[in-house]
């Protein structure tokens, strides 16, 4: 990436995936903790950043779990399970902050909220007050109002993603980080092939099938490559820096900064050399 261009990035939107908050198949504390100082390094330096976080079918299914049991919850589908994880989804995003003396501002949205202008200027002023008081604003859909997400989920499409890229065009922003389990697009399918390289960049006109070989779908249900690079590539059209990428170390101060993370989406496509 070109190291001036990192720096000149003023508004960051971060989509993190479920499996990018866990650790042996759990929300993990710790994890939430090293996302939030890095975002606050940013905040420091700054740069304002919009979370758009998955998570809530986890957290919910989570605390239910550790309360009543595994096998006393059946009664209650993921849009169930979502509303209860909201919460608890935001205090781990929360707690994380504090540590750092910022605060979260929720914002749990519809895609139909897109389409009444009302509603969709409603939740541009909020964020824009957030950044503008130093908040950080986590959105997530609805899932309770609205379960497209859950169904999508399904067939392995994430809507978060497509929020994210919404969110960026709502408040201009000027880079977009996509984090994933995959950590990026690689030329084969790395959980059948090992040795499979990592794409370091792969161009917004890419054959699909290129992006299809690559990887199957997230461990957690949050999300097919396919879908996540047509939004990420939405994005790059529009002249944002874009990128795929995992939990590497530092990845969000990285990708701030210009450096390469991941697979940047762009205009060429070519293999991360070794």
């Amino acid at each position: 990436m070109d190291k001036k261009r990192g720096l000149s990035i003023r508004r960051l939107v971060v989509k993190f995936g479920t499996a990018n908050l866990c650790s042996n198949g759990q929300l993990n504390q710790d994890i939430f903790n090293d996302f939030a100082k890095q975002i606050a390094e940013l905040q420091n330096q700054g740069i304002e950043v919009v979370v758009v976080s998955s998570g809530a079918i986890k957290a919910g299914r989570e605390s239910m779990e550790n309360l009543v049991g595994a096998n006393t919850i059946h009664h209650l589908d993921k849009k169930d399970l979502a509303g209860i994880g909201a919460r608890h989804l935001l205090n781990r995003w929360g707690n994380a902050f504090e540590n750092y003396g910022e605060e979260v501002g929720q914002v749990w949205v519809t895609f139909g909220n897109w389409a009444n202008e009302g509603e969709k200027n409603s939740i541009q002023s909020s964020i824009f007050d957030y950044l503008k008081s130093g908040v950080v604003p986590v959105l997530n859909e609805n899932d309770v109002v609205s379960d497209r997400e859950i169904k999508l989920m399904d067939k392995r499409i994430s809507e978060n993603d497509r929020l994210a890229k919404m969110v960026a065009s709502l408040v201009g922003a000027d880079a977009v980080l996509f984090l994933t389990e995959e950590g990026g697009i690689y030329e084969e399918d790395p959980k059948i092939n090992s040795q499979a390289r990592l794409y370091e960049e792969v161009s917004t006109q890419a054959k699909p099938e290129l992006i299809g070989i690559s990887s199957g779908t997230s461990g957690s249900g949050t999300g097919g490559m396919m879908a996540k690079w047509k939004e990420a590539s939405r994005c790059a059209k529009k002249g944002m820096l874009v990128a795929i990428a995992g939990n590497e170390e530092n990845v969000i101060l990285k990708f701030a900064q210009g450096k390469t993370v991941g697979t940047r989406i762009g205009t060429m496509t070519k293999l991360k050399q070794d």
